[in-house]
């Protein structure tokens, strides 16, 4: 009988691990939808403090894409891809609402990443210190902040109702345009070049083909600044490299949509930068790196599809003194003034001030063959780098400003540097910071966590 009972558990060892084998990995559906955010008149475009009136003319079109991911065991989410600089949870929450309400998606399974083009327009509620419109102005910013609330609502409803079947593919490629702009002048950290400091210059590309093998869309991220256009063209509207990557693949792969998604380049910028022209030639660069991949054997993307979210709150060095936001309230600098007025007004009301910068973040695990690493906030560099070290197993991609921008995101290595990216942003964010050393640590912490969900 021993010998009968050890030969059936045998049987059945080897029948299982035939179907685990042989078993499909999970269906994928995709959907895709892409709306024109242009604008349709002059509106005060985002990202610099220095411009001084509304844009004067489009030098190509901004757009708005969706790309609705459903595996078969009913999980679903979207990626929203937009032409902007950056959005925040103010400005999202009527959005995520809505589309909670029509669409059945929770908050947490829709990720907008916005380009971080500096040539698209103002949106409400984002940079509060930054910006401060006369009436007019203000007007125009707040009509096309509503336009593109509705487009986003829509946008996702039209990407649902286009659910297919589909097969994804991966690969990966390098364009050399991104510098690290974090320069070392007279003992302090300054803007510049710095060629010898690190910078991502990985191009991820997701390829969404039909069962029949033909392209619908390329899903593609690098990790830099849209911030190549100044100068004579410092008032056009524009999609920066980005736009123009985009049209470049749309010429050459006619009927395909992208959507980029912006990787964690905080602390790059492109280069050469200051021109129209070295925009067009940044995104011929991008698109060439893009289609390369395209044209080379990919790696297959398989289901299932599982998603770890979560929030957590990265603390803030100690609040200012009534006095001392005060004194900055008469401060020379305009934006220094507007951002001690924010906190005088929440004093005033009784509001208790920002001892943290709330942050979420999610990961995005297509079966064993592909992870999204979706953060909040302009992710500085040293993130991704440490990121497809410690998770290189998980065949990693980075994407930063997701969700929403609540200021730039350092590591303890750029928190003792000092410069833009540790503190004076925090000015044009309308936050009194830093924020504190162990921000990295509670980041990669979570992250950890997250990952151990989607895997088990």
């Amino acid at each position: 009988m021993l010998r009968i009972a050890r030969a059936i558990s045998w049987i059945c060892v080897f029948l299982l691990t035939g179907i685990l084998q042989t078993a499909e990995p999970a269906a994928l559906k995709v959907g895709l939808a892409v709306r024109d955010i242009t604008p349709d008149g002059p509106v005060w475009l985002n990202g610099y403090a220095a411009r001084d009136h509304a844009s004067e003319k489009v030098d190509n079109a901004l757009k708005a894409t969706a790309a609705t991911f459903e595996h078969g065991a009913g999980e679903r989410f979207v990626i929203i891809g937009i032409d902007n600089c950056e959005v925040s949870r103010e400005f999202m929450a009527p959005v995520l609402e809505a589309i909670e309400k029509k669409h059945k998606l929770p908050p947490d399974a829709v990720i907008l990443v916005p380009s971080h083009t500096h040539s698209a327009p103002c949106l409400p509620d984002v940079l509060p210190a930054m910006f401060t419109f006369g009436p007019v102005e203000k007007e125009r910013v707040a009509a096309y902040g509503e336009r593109l609330r509705g487009v986003l609502v829509e946008l996702v409803g039209a990407a649902i109702e286009d659910l297919k079947p589909a097969t994804l593919e991966q690969g990966k490629s390098r364009a050399g345009f991104a510098m690290n702009r974090r320069r070392a002048v007279a003992g302090r950290v300054d803007f510049g070049e710095s060629p010898e400091a690190p910078a991502d210059r990985d191009v991820h590309v997701l390829k969404i083909a039909g069962p029949d093998g033909a392209l619908r869309a390329i899903i593609y991220g690098y990790a830099c600044h849209g911030t190549t256009i100044a100068g004579e063209e410092f008032y056009q509207v524009s999609g920066d490299y980005i736009g123009y990557a985009r049209d470049h693949l749309e010429a050459v792969f006619p009927g395909a949509r992208t959507l980029f998604l912006t990787g964690a380049g905080a602390d790059s910028n492109p280069s050469p930068r200051g021109r129209l022209i070295f925009a067009k030639r940044h995104g011929l660069e991008l698109a060439g790196a893009v289609a390369g991949v395209l044209g080379r054997p990919m790696e297959p993307v398989h289901g299932p599809i599982r998603r770890a979210f979560a929030r957590i709150d990265l603390p803030l060095g100690p609040s200012p003194s009534r006095e001392k936001l005060v004194a900055d309230s008469q401060n020379k600098d305009p934006y220094i003034k507007n951002r001690a007025n924010l906190w005088l007004s929440m004093l005033d009301s009784g509001k208790e001030l920002p001892r943290a910068v709330n942050y979420p973040m999610e990961v995005v695990r297509f079966g064993n063959d592909l992870t999204l690493f979706f953060m909040a906030g302009e992710v500085v560099v040293d993130y991704p780098i440490q990121i497809k070290r410690e998770f290189a197993a998980e065949h990693p991609w980075v994407v930063g400003y997701a969700f929403e921008v609540p200021c730039y995101i350092p590591t303890v290595r750029i928190l003792k540097e000092g410069g833009y990216e540790a503190d004076s942003s925090l000015i044009y964010y309308g936050i009194y910071g830093p924020l504190l050393d162990r921000t990295e640590g509670l980041i990669f912490e979570n992250l950890r966590e997250l990952v151990r969900k989607v895997k088990s």
